[in-house]
């Protein structure tokens, strides 16, 4: 049979590519006590396991000991030497987008007077992110600190060919300056902050979209562009503490969000932030926790509950413009890395300038952004790679990749004999070493981006003759027309 005048104007447009975007290993051994004279003399006559806890009762079983482990007849322990740590863990869902379970641990130490450390990490479905914190502290009352984050944010961003979920990660750093003022009642401290956050630009394949009128069928191809944003930012803030078992803080800032697109341009806005965070300590270690941030990365507001150890938490992000905003429930449980257990909370058992260092490396630092700033870059138009008329496709079937256009005729495909443009025959190889025409599963594929560039404006006929089966009468020539654009 013969497919003639098969597909006709296809675009050279369709030739142009797009960018696309306390270790253990010491031996188990008994632990010294304090005894007076006589009850080591009593020891060497009677030889027992030594009790770690001088104040045991008489009659206590003996208790082994090797560095934070220790092991009696109810079981085995381990409890660190030291109270100058803190960890939390929690567990929580995500609602908004692909939503499911959300894991965190936050840690923080005090690793000598002036120095303190620590870390917050998420795992979740769409969301990962972990961020170290450090502190320097020349004075109790003045400290320096410091934080990098990383993250890894998907998202639903709204393409010409339609909405698709990419990952964009980025990387964020803060400094903080603050100044305690212990020996106030109201005020309880000021600090200042600057910090910078940047998108990484993602590489996002290519898509392939159709244009259907009543006479031809355009194939397009979508460069699906993202455009990651750069942000610059900075604060000023105060705490408060207005009575004894309430702690508010307040902050105020400016920040500046820069897009650049692919043909150059830049989009650039400023922002004002502003933050308030409230603890409010009741009665039998309940503690009611608020906060609240604006910023250019969308507005964030949660709402917890704490007593002793355990806290329960809801939180919304609303995330930048056209995003999905995100809801989230958090129950968690703290506790202190030494041998006291938890306080009940509280402003008044928090004034110690030490659990202040720690608070500041233990919190994830506000400012930092908790989604992906990037966009969809509208400037990143379709190009069309082909244009069909309809009354020559004769029953052929149409599908594209964003590199080739793909015919299944009624009969299948079996070999290319020969490739024509302005009647004349060329070999079947592009540029790049692949054939510009080729068989697969059946179905003739025209690589349209290989074809040679005819020059802007210059349309050229070609031809392509291929091999197909017919279950009568076996192998038969068939062939394609088409026009190559130029650009």
């Amino acid at each position: 049979m013969s497919v003639s005048s098969i597909c006709r104007g296809v675009h050279a447009a369709a030739l142009l590519a797009f960018a696309l975007g306390p270790c253990l290993a010491q031996s188990l051994s008994p632990s010294p006590s304090r005894k007076s004279p006589t009850a080591l003399a009593a020891a060497h006559a009677s030889p027992v396991i030594p009790d770690r806890h001088p104040g045991s009762a008489p009659g206590e079983r003996p208790r082994l000991q090797a560095g934070g482990l220790s092991l009696d007849e109810s079981g085995a322990r381990y409890r660190s030497d030291t109270s100058d740590g803190r960890l939390s863990a929690s567990i929580g869902r995500d609602w908004g987008s692909a939503g499911g379970l959300r894991l965190g641990v936050d840690y923080a130490r005090l690793i000598s007077d002036t120095w303190a450390v620590g870390l917050n990490g998420v795992a979740g479905i769409e969301h990962q992110e972990i961020v170290l914190n450090g502190l320097y502290s020349p004075r109790p009352d003045l400290h320096v600190g410091a934080s990098l984050g990383w993250l890894r944010d998907t998202n639903t961003y709204p393409f010409h060919s339609g909405p698709d979920d990419v990952v964009v990660a980025q990387g964020s750093a803060l400094v903080r300056v603050i100044k305690r003022f212990e020996q106030h009642r109201w005020l309880s401290e000021l600090n200042a902050s600057a910090y910078v956050s940047r998108a990484r630009k993602p590489d996002v394949p290519d898509a392939v979209m159709f244009e259907d009128s009543p006479t031809t069928l355009r194939v397009l191809v979508d460069p699906r562009e993202i455009s990651p944003g750069h942000l610059q930012g900075f604060n000023l803030g105060l705490g408060l503490t207005p009575w004894s078992n309430v702690d508010i803080r307040l902050s105020l800032g400016r920040e500046r969000l820069r897009y650049r697109f692919q043909d150059g341009s830049f989009e650039k806005s400023a922002h004002t932030t502003a933050g308030l965070t409230y603890a409010h300590s009741l009665s039998d270690c309940w503690e009611v926790l608020g906060r609240y941030d604006t910023a250019a990365a969308g507005d964030r507001a949660s709402f917890g509950l704490r007593r002793g150890s355990w806290h329960l938490a809801l939180t919304r992000d609303s995330g930048s413009a056209g995003m999905k905003a995100r809801t989230r429930l958090l129950v968690g449980m703290q506790t202190s890395l030494g041998a006291a257990p938890p306080r009940c909370g509280g402003v008044r058992s928090r004034r110690a300038a030490e659990v202040h260092r720690l608070d500041e490396v233990f919190q994830r630092p506000r400012e930092l952004p908790t989604r992906a700033l990037a966009k969809v870059d509208l400037t990143a138009r379709p190009s069309v790679l082909a244009t069909l008329d309809k009354a020559g496709l004769s029953g052929a079937t149409v599908s594209a990749t964003p590199d080739a256009l793909i015919l299944r005729t009624a009969l299948p495909a079996t070999t290319v004999l020969d490739l024509l443009v302005n009647g004349a025959s060329i070999p079947n190889v592009g540029a790049d070493g692949h054939p510009v025409v080729w068989v697969q599963g059946g179905a003739l594929h025209i690589g349209v981006r290989r074809f040679p560039n005819p020059g802007a404006g210059v349309g050229l006929p070609a031809e392509v003759v291929f091999e197909v089966i017919d279950p009568i009468h076996g192998p038969t020539l068939s062939s394609a027309t088409f026009i190559v654009q130029g650009f």
